[in-house]
């Protein structure tokens, strides 16, 4: 069987800017409803969101449906961890805190059938095993339509920014700036002036590497602020 496209990967590839939503509760319905304005992914915050691995598996199914394709940023970055989302759906991995070249081997490692990597072939969904008639195809097919997204949130992080970046297989990079501040001695203040000129030089060291980063490609917004702002806007000022 043959997988839809990946919009993340394919446009971290082409630089083409793509739309999405960043949804940090379970709710399938709200994917099915904000898919008539226009998206192409749905960013499931599996780390600080409230989500279970059914709810997981309920928002791959409501974002398939709609063609729209469901990345997930996962707790922490083990292969076992990495191996349960993309068996329950979601087309692309968002590693946080990533501070060694190591770690980064291993999560492409958990990610990527062979050769590029050595990811654990199971019966996820959606085609629970059954329906694959030439495996080595499927596995390569996998490979084509999977992203990986390394978030660096540290002073670890920035310094080898440039040599993630090479690694074959990742496909763009992110920055958590509020941990990544906290790491650089400003708590709190993401546009502290030292904050901005780091993830400007790292930044500088990605494109030179020839990857993306994530606000190169990629606009989203949180639920939450949809939301509100949908409730102020609909409602008017308060009385």
């Amino acid at each position: 069987m043959k997988m839809e496209a990946n919009a993340v990967k394919d446009a971290a590839a082409s630089g083409t800017r793509i739309r999405g939503v960043h949804l940090t509760f379970a709710a399938p319905a709200i994917i099915e409803v904000l898919a008539s304005v226009d998206l192409q992914f749905v960013y499931i915050d599996g780390e600080h969101g409230c989500f279970d691995w059914r709810d997981i598996e309920a928002g791959c199914i409501a974002a398939e449906r709609h063609d729209l394709t469901p990345i997930a940023r996962v707790p922490d970055v083990s292969s076992a961890t990495i191996t349960r989302f993309l068996d329950r759906g979601v087309r692309g991995i968002v590693a946080p805190h990533v501070e060694s070249l190591d770690v980064a081997r291993r999560l492409i490692d958990a990610t990527y059938f062979a050769p590029l990597g050595n990811r654990s072939f199971g019966a996820g969904r959606p085609e629970y095993g059954q329906r694959i008639g030439d495996r080595p195809a499927y596995m390569r097919d996998c490979n084509e339509r999977v992203s990986l997204c390394l978030m660096i949130e540290s002073g670890a992080g920035l310094d080898i920014a440039g040599d993630l970046a090479a690694l074959p297989g990742v496909d763009y990079l992110s920055f958590g700036l509020l941990d990544l501040a906290q790491s650089l001695g400003h708590p709190g203040d993401s546009a502290h002036a030292a904050v901005k000129a780091a993830v400007a030089d790292a930044t500088k060291r990605i494109h030179a590497a020839g990857k993306r980063v994530r606000e190169d490609f990629m606009s989203y917004v949180w639920i939450n602020d949809v939301l509100v702002a949908g409730a102020k806007q609909l409602l008017g000022a308060p009385r």
